[in-house]
């Protein structure tokens, strides 16, 4: 699935959602940047080595929608809509079927374009080197994005059978 979908689909979801149910999809997406500031501070000495020693390679020659999902996306554009302009432009340099550098690196290069505090998933929890330090961190991230998608996949599911009333 082209990562311009996967972009599409998000914003599909958070137009489907009544100002009830967009609230808690705001909570819960705090919550997904809480544990992600938390996971920060913890690995400070592992995204040192990152950046000085491999140099952000895992942002380089990838296959982006294989990293980046629409639960990502959902995420990011419900704590910061202003992004959607930026990440659409990003979106044009899209190269499906081959891999390339992650379109989300600012002029090609780096940073990325995301606040270290709400960067996708696969990529704030993904170090190379031992992550033991901070396993508790990296789990809670990752539950986190689990109680995201079951929040949305449950209110679609009331939607479509308890709307028929």
């Amino acid at each position: 699935m082209y990562i311009a979908n996967q972009f599409k689909q998000a914003q599909k979801i958070i137009r489907e959602f009544n100002p009830e149910n967009l609230k808690s999809l705001q909570k819960i997406c705090r919550e997904i940047q809480a544990t992600q500031n938390a996971l920060q501070e913890k690995s400070k000495d592992l995204m040192t080595r990152c950046i000085k020693k491999c140099g952000g390679i895992c942002c380089k020659n990838v296959q982006s929608d294989l990293i980046i999902s629409h639960w990502d996306f959902v995420f990011i554009l419900t704590l910061k809509p202003s992004l959607e302009k930026n990440m659409l432009k990003c979106l044009e340099k899209e190269q499906p079927f081959f891999s390339s550098d992650c379109i989300f690196l600012r002029d090609g290069a780096g940073p990325c374009i995301f606040p270290n505090n709400m960067r996708p998933e696969v990529c704030i929890v993904t170090f190379c080197d031992d992550t033991s330090p901070v396993k508790k961190e990296i789990v809670s991230v990752k539950r986190k994005f689990f109680k995201l998608t079951w929040f949305v996949l449950l209110r679609k599911f009331r939607s479509i059978f308890f709307s028929h009333k």
